[in-house]
């Protein structure tokens, strides 16, 4: 067995965020035979813009006791279905729609307190979320909620 280095040394001296106490986990050997710290994957939040909209991108890792995989979760904030004493024939229009939006397999419109349209979608993975994951749940959500995003847009 080979003697570590100063540098390896002192990287696994330097506390890491989150990793206290020690336990046998925290340390792993890499396929070059060095030591390390073992860090789980950070959270990561991503905005981006599709047809008009403010999409936002949510990854959760989870820990080895939950089973070690990761949630995605994206959403959008549509717009909000007005009030009856503003337009009452729109109001029965866009909640008829948002009635009629319901069972798709990656995307749910939800209203929140009444008003606010929110489009939603979670997707749980067993594994560490990848940039590929991510690309992928990003287009199946924007696939199956585009046609119905410019439906409500006619409302909104």
């Amino acid at each position: 067995m080979s003697v570590p280095d100063l540098k390896t040394i002192q990287s696994l001296a330097e506390v890491p965020d989150g990793a206290l106490p020690i336990n046998p986990g925290s340390i792993e050997v890499t396929p070059e035979g060095v030591l390390g710290i073992a860090k789980p994957p950070r959270p990561c939040k991503l905005t981006f813009m599709a047809d008009g909209l403010p999409f936002n991108v949510a990854v959760r890792h989870e820990g080895p006791e939950d089973g070690g995989g990761s949630i995605c979760q994206i959403w959008a904030d549509v717009g909000h279905v007005p009030y009856t004493a503003q337009a009452p024939e729109r109001r029965r229009a866009l909640l008829a729609v948002l009635r009629g939006i319901e069972g798709l397999p990656h995307v749910r419109f939800i209203v929140q307190g009444g008003q606010k349209i929110i489009l939603f979608s979670e997707i749980r993975l067993e594994h560490h979320a990848s940039p590929e994951d991510l690309f992928h749940q990003t287009t199946l959500v924007l696939q199956e909620a585009r046609p119905f995003l410019r439906l409500l847009g006619q409302y909104l």
